[in-house]
């Protein structure tokens, strides 16, 4: 099986395109009809697949499945959309507008829950549900390697920052985000528990309801156009993300030496008036020229 899909890998990739005998159904031609001449990975339009639908698709036991839903945000040569978590922001759009769950969990690198009975597990589930939960907008799990070395002489486990000292760099003691594992509150994207920001598109809100199915023109129409890669450039968020984009940090300026320097620079002022002083009251210029030279060039600097 593997060596039968990985010749038909090969020759997708040597073909440029999806031959039709691998095409089974019209919505699977619909999907690889977007592949064109012209696409790279660097430009391409918006593909989104929706794999699964909830309520149509069910097991082999008749249970039904999930939502499952492939998505490839555009992709422009002329566009910068590789900063500020672009992919992650992509797939939160899009979720809001096909479903907007009220939970939204972050998995990757094969990142399982072995253990879905567990009291943590429930814990996660009832994020919103129990009063004792409801001010709660993350709940983060720690990975867990398999197949290791013993001692971990590369530190793969991340042993420091799950069970040494868990604790984020938020100033509170807040848990670190690693990427994975997390389940976040989507009111909690949306301003503290007292103070909601409004996205413009009302239909991206955290209290906004689907109605629609999934596959719908409107439903769809809004989950290509959140996924644009000139979306966010009439956006507020899009408006304040260019601070990323410029390398400019959250304290507003676009260095993290500002700090330092400016107190350095401070520092060189005051040596510099004091040897002003000295030279106008005490006199002796020649002792203090190198000291006013260097606190001149720092503060200029």
């Amino acid at each position: 099986m593997y060596e039968s899909m990985k010749m038909r890998v090969e020759k997708v990739v040597e073909r440029g395109s999806v031959p039709s005998e691998y095409i089974t159904d019209e919505q699977q031609h619909q999907t690889f009809s977007k592949w064109t001449a012209g696409f790279t990975n660097q430009d391409h339009p918006t593909v989104l697949q929706v794999l699964l639908e909830s309520g149509k698709d069910k097991d082999i036991k008749g249970q039904p499945m999930p939502n499952l839903i492939y998505i490839a945000r555009e992709k422009s040569s002329t566009t910068h959309h590789n900063f500020k978590a672009g992919a992650l922001n992509v797939l939160i759009r899009v979720s809001a507008a096909m479903t907007n769950s009220p939970i939204i969990p972050d998995s990757r690198l094969r990142h399982v829950l072995e253990r879905p009975t567990n009291p943590a597990s429930c814990y996660v589930f009832s994020l919103g549900l129990l009063p004792q939960t409801r001010r709660l907008h993350t709940f983060s799990s720690p990975q867990i390697f398999h197949g290791l070395n013993k001692h971990d002489i590369y530190c793969g486990e991340f042993k420091y920052i799950f069970q040494i000292n868990p604790a984020g760099m938020d100033g509170v003691g807040g848990p670190p985000h690693v990427g994975t594992g997390c389940f976040f509150r989507r009111r909690a994207l949306f301003g503290g528990p007292t103070s909601l920001v409004v996205p413009e598109n009302p239909k991206l809100g955290p209290d906004h309801r689907v109605t629609g199915p999934i596959q719908s023109k409107e439903v769809l129409s809004l989950a290509h156009q959140v996924a644009g890669c000139n979306f966010e450039a009439k956006t507020v968020w899009g408006y304040k993300g260019k601070r990323y984009e410029q390398g400019i940090f959250d304290f507003g300026v676009a260095s993290p030496m500002y700090l330092p320097l400016t107190m350095g620079a401070f520092i060189n002022l005051i040596a510099l008036v004091r040897g002003i002083c000295q030279v106008y009251f005490n006199g002796g210029f020649e002792d203090l020229f190198l000291q006013l030279f260097l606190a001149g060039f720092g503060v200029i600097k």
